[in-house]
């Protein structure tokens, strides 16, 4: 799935630049996706190594260890150009020294939104959605070690509903809170533990129901509310990419994109706050430059940061099996 991933964060970068794909945001696409493929591997990865209750802390190191590498690399680099240079972004103009401490938390990125809970001051802007994945870190191998996954799935989805409906704020709970969006990652869960999408009954559930949500959109108005169709379709591609990318066998290409993906995820909105400080106007020239730019930023921060960590993973892995 190196490859897909590495897609997926395309998506988000150019997203980032305004770009809009038949009028949908392809950043949002891809972030359901990256929701799916997150929910299918932490599952694999707990069943192989973390489940047992006493091995839940160790699943949460093995958390810091992958994201915080090249996730402070971005951080401390922002902060030194902005510092030092000057960076001119609503994303960066109420510093703060619990906004600092957020941001470095990462979770409460995921609650940007709340006043009381999260700060708009972001150095990484798409880290919210780290935040997001946090919360799902911290409470899978809880649902995965007690099955509580039917559950969470069921009451996930009734938010998730709501939510679509506008009975609720449709942006924050039907794409970024844990609440609504639960679901979505416990959908990559079942792809897991069963690939058939005819004999998976969560899984099929949610492709059709979401291509029935999606038609509904189109027949009243009223349902085109925050990002309904992106995630909806989001969710439809997710599931049929993901049900398709395991069958097939990984490669070194595979691999080596793959690695680049988070960095790039990460990497891109440093450059393209450079871009904002530099007054440059979008086009087709400038949007290569970005990803070209974040790409090689995406390799350092994965060969200098994130690669000398991964022995550490698979040893502390090992020692505790």
């Amino acid at each position: 799935m190196g490859i897909y991933r590495f897609l997926l964060s395309i998506f988000v970068a150019i997203s980032h630049a305004g770009v809009l794909i038949n009028g949908l945001n392809p950043g949002v696409i891809a972030v359901i996706s990256f929701l799916i493929i997150s929910g299918y591997v932490m599952t694999a990865l707990i069943y192989k190594n973390y489940f047992e209750p006493k091995k839940i802390a160790w699943f949460y190191l093995d958390r810091i260890f992958r994201i915080y590498p090249q996730y402070l690399f971005n951080i401390i680099t922002v902060l030194i150009i902005y510092y030092n240079f000057g960076l001119n972004s609503h994303y960066l103009s109420q510093p703060s020294q619990i906004g600092l401490l957020q941001n470095l938390l990462i979770i409460p990125m995921g609650f940007y939104m709340i006043p009381w809970v999260g700060e708009k001051f972001m150095i990484i802007p798409p880290a919210w959605s780290l935040g997001l994945e946090g919360c799902f870190y911290i409470l899978i191998p809880f649902i995965l070690i007690y099955k509580l996954e039917k559950i969470f799935f069921g009451l996930s989805y009734i938010i998730f509903l709501m939510a679509y409906l506008g009975i609720i704020h449709t942006d924050y709970f039907g794409y970024r809170l844990i609440f609504g969006t639960i679901f979505i990652f416990i959908c990559g869960s079942f792809l897991y533990k069963n690939n058939n999408i005819n004999t998976n009954q969560p899984v099929k559930f949610t492709l059709t129901f979401s291509c029935l949500l999606l038609a509904a959109t189109f027949l009243d108005s009223r349902l085109i509310l925050a990002f309904n169709r992106e995630v909806l379709t989001g969710l439809i591609l997710g599931i049929m990419s993901i049900h398709l990318l395991i069958k097939i066998k990984r490669t070194y290409l595979d691999d080596f994109f793959g690695n680049l993906s988070y960095g790039l995820f990460l990497s891109h909105y440093l450059v393209i706050f450079e871009f904002e400080q530099l007054e440059i106007h979008w086009n087709f020239k400038w949007i290569l430059v970005m990803l070209l730019t974040s790409i090689f930023i995406s390799g350092i921060g994965f060969f200098c940061f994130e690669k000398p960590v991964i022995a550490l993973r698979k040893k502390i892995r090992k020692q505790y099996n």
